[in-house]
């Protein structure tokens, strides 16, 4: 909150909660508009049928996020953690454009067969800069592949754990 990085639509959230990818993409966005000191303004036309939301198109001109097919966005959809990692990295992107994304020499992940292809550069970027970290045994714990999983919450981001990801972008960022 000190940083200027909680976005209005989680204020008052219960936090434990999982994030929907409409939040997540208002956190990331957050963070592109902090740290450039910017506000971009939203793509035009919108390409979604199914949201509205300034923030969501901002970040879509950005390219910090793109939809879920071409007019979709699915904004109250959870969001998965490799699809956290792909955002951010995008946000970094967005924010420094010119810099070293390099992950040569980062080794696999235990679960890499988990992640999927389109995710792998950002997640091994993020856990490369220690913004994304995985459990004690090194997995990245990418999205639930199984019901129980899902039924677990595993793999999915929570509000506050996407929180922790924002701050530590934007300490590396600093």
């Amino acid at each position: 909150n000190q940083y200027g990085l909680i976005p209005e639509i989680l204020r008052g959230a219960d936090m434990t909660k999982p994030i929907t990818r409409e939040e997540f993409c208002e956190l990331a966005h957050k963070l592109y508009e902090t740290v450039k000191g910017e506000t971009p303004s939203p793509a035009s036309p919108n390409p979604f049928t199914d949201t509205t939301n300034e923030q969501v198109l901002k970040a879509y001109g950005l390219g910090i996020t793109k939809g879920t097919s071409a007019t979709t966005f699915e904004p109250n959809k959870t969001i998965t953690r490799q699809e956290c990692a792909v955002m951010l990295f995008r946000a970094i992107k967005a924010i420094a454009p010119d810099a070293d994304y390099s992950i040569a020499g980062i080794p696999d992940f235990p679960d890499q067969k988990q992640i999927d292809s389109w995710a792998v550069e950002a997640t091994k970027y993020m856990s490369k800069l220690g913004i994304i970290k995985g459990d004690s045994k090194g997995n990245f714990m990418p999205k639930a592949g199984t019901t129980a999983e899902q039924a677990a919450g595993y793999g999915t981001a929570t509000r506050e754990a996407a929180v922790l990801m924002s701050v530590r972008t934007y300490d590396v960022m600093n």
